[in-house]
């Protein structure tokens, strides 16, 4: 898939080599080495995806994210954190900021250009519809934040992920690879028995309002949100 694609980073020979290898593979890519210059851009392009490094001279690459995030029309914009750092704090943060992928630097260039591939070929990770309901469920996509029959419940961020993927894809059926793909990150080191436990958890949350069946185990294929029980 050829995209658009905006470098941001403070270093120009790393981010000239980034824009370099993105180039070679098609993409258009612009670049820029502060966080005012890249919403300018982000604002003008509406890039397909925007690598951003986790330290900016302006701006810290969350804060540029968020901002983007709160544009109408680009939050369904991926974005990839890069950091010189890269510690465990940072990735968390990134991801639960809404980055779709995360990598560390020094960057492995066959890496990057697998990682922009795979981030490419899956949804983004922040839907274009700020409220989404299925059922007695409503999510706000904005706040992230969950009610069922108008109350609110609580979930870990990879079982909000889950549910809101789930919902907006009702009916479709997605084996455990498929979930693993579209909701977890692409190298985190997890099993297909580990979408099993987030679909019990998220089961568990429901049954007390009598939902629980919405989340449909299809023998042999996987799982699948549907009204109809």
């Amino acid at each position: 898939m050829l995209a658009s694609i905006l470098v941001v980073d403070p270093d120009r020979a790393m981010r000239g080599h980034m824009a370099h290898e993105l180039r070679e593979l098609g993409h258009n890519v612009a670049e820029s080495d502060d966080a005012f210059t890249a919403l300018e851009l982000v604002r003008r392009k509406r890039p397909d995806l925007m690598l951003c490094d986790f330290a900016l001279p302006d701006l810290g690459g969350v804060e540029l994210l968020n901002d983007v995030r709160s544009i109408d029309g680009l939050r369904s914009m991926r974005v990839m954190m890069t950091s010189g750092r890269a510690n465990p704090d940072d990735i968390v943060l990134a991801l639960e900021s809404g980055a779709d992928d995360f990598i560390g630097k020094p960057i492995n260039m066959p890496e990057l250009r697998a990682r922009v591939g795979a981030c490419l070929r899956r949804p983004a990770n922040v839907l274009l519809t700020e409220e989404i309901s299925a059922g007695g469920i409503r999510i706000d996509n904005l706040s992230q934040r969950v009610a069922v029959d108008d109350t609110y419940v609580s979930l870990a961020p990879r079982e909000y992920r889950l549910l809101l993927f789930m919902i907006s894809n009702r009916d479709r059926v997605f084996s455990r690879k498929q979930l693993l793909v579209h909701v977890w990150d692409r190298d985190a080191a997890v099993g297909p028995r580990t979408v099993d436990v987030h679909i019990r958890r998220l089961r568990s949350v429901l049954e007390p309002f009598g939902y629980e069946t919405y989340l449909q185990t299809v023998r042999g294929s996987g799982y699948r949100f549907s009204l109809d029980t």
